[in-house]
This record gives structure tokens, C-alpha cells and sequence, in this order.
């Protein structure tokens, strides 16, 4: 934590908008590795909630300097971690990038049900719905979600992405979803690519 606070804190007083967008890169990295060495067995609960601290320590500090000129929204995004699942790293880093650029995100935090996505996605009328999943267990929870939308009548006017550990390309398929993103960046690209065919 102390190396990595120091580290950012260089970044910071830098003012150097390149140099933030570097160490916004790595944490990403960083974040892949933890996510990795955690499924594989190789490191722990303690260390994936460790390196989730120091994650959001450095997006605290980063954050102000990430956040573009006041202009027009690029349109709302609305994120959540589905039920059962506590995990929000990557979700985070997504939030910071898209607000970055100019999107209005509504973040409904983590074990989110049907029901919260559902009422949501009617009341803020979101371009995408990004659902984060990181474990296999709470998979089941994605489709779930979007046969609510299709229930309701609200599935064909929002796009809807996936992302996180668990999840693959056969996934998004298997459910529906629109797309998979299995990064921050490229989940940001893809809906920016809807944003503008809009």
C-alpha cells in the first residue's frame, strides 16, 4: 500500500494527464493478475480484498484528475455486480474510465438482484447495463436478469454487456447479452461504439 500511495503520488502532483492514464493502466493489470493468481488457487480472500484496498486508495487519488472538461453526456450507463457476488474492482475501474469520458454512470454496487437492475434500467433509461459476475456460482444470475427485461418489455431499448473472471464470449452468448468485455478498457470501447451509432 505504502510503495503504491507514493508511487501515485508522484503521478499526482506530475498534473501530467498521460502519466494518470498509465497508472490507471497498471492498476488494470494489477488487477488481472490478483484476479488470476485468486482463481487459480495461488493467493487468497485476504490478499484479493488487499489488493482491492490499494486499488481504490489509488482511485481516490486519481479520480480528480481523470475527470474530462464539463461537456455533453455521452448518455447513461448503468453497472451493478449481480446477486451474490461482493466483487467490485474491476467494476470500479470501469466506472472511473467511463466517467472519464463523459458518461453519466449509475453504479448500483454489488449484489444487486433482478429486481434493483429491472427497476433501474425503467427509471434511468440507461444506452448500456454493464453486469459484473466474478464468481461461476453467481453466473446463473446474468440471465436471470435479462429474461426480467424481456419480461417487462425493457430489453430492446438498452445494450447489455458482461464482464468479470468468470465469464467468456460463450457466456454472453449462451444468455443474450450483447457483448463481453474482458477488461475495463474494452467494455468502455463497446459501449462507446453504441453511443455513437445511437
Amino acid at each position: 500500500m505504502d510503495a503504491a500511495l507514493k508511487a501515485v503520488d508522484e503521478v499526482v502532483k506530475s498534473q501530467n494527464k498521460s502519466a494518470v492514464k498509465e497508472a490507471v493502466d497498471a492498476v488494470t493489470q494489477a488487477l488481472q493478475v490478483v484476479g488470476k493468481r485468486f482463481q487459480n488457487g495461488e493467493w487468497f480472500l485476504s490478499e484479493l480484498v488487499y489488493a482491492g484496498e490499494i486499488s481504490k486508495e489509488i482511485m481516490n487519488l486519481l479520480s480528480p484528475l481523470m475527470q474530462s472538461e464539463p461537456s455533453q453526456s455521452q448518455g447513461t450507463i448503468l453497472i451493478g455486480t449481480v446477486a451474490g457476488d461482493l466483487h467490485d474492482l474491476g467494476k470500479n475501474i470501469f466506472i472511473n474510465y467511463a466517467r472519464s469520458a463523459g458518461f453519466k454512470v449509475v453504479d448500483l454496487g454489488v449484489d444487486v438482484p433482478t429486481g434493483k437492475f429491472v427497476s433501474a434500467v425503467r427509471e434511468h433509461k440507461p444506452i448500456a447495463l454493464g453486469m459484473s459476475c466474478l464468481l461461476t456460482s453467481t453466473e446463473p444470475e446474468l440471465g436471470k436478469v435479462i429474461q426480467e427485461l424481456k419480461k417487462q418489455g425493457l430489453r430492446e431499448g438498452v445494450k447489455i454487456v458482461i464482464g468479470g473472471a468468470a465469464l467468456s464470449q460463450r457466456v454472453a452468448d449462451d444468455i443474450a447479452a450483447d457483448a463481453f468485455a474482458p477488461d475495463a478498457i474494452t467494455g468502455l470501447d463497446i459501449i462507446k461504439g453504441w453511443s455513437i451509432s445511437k
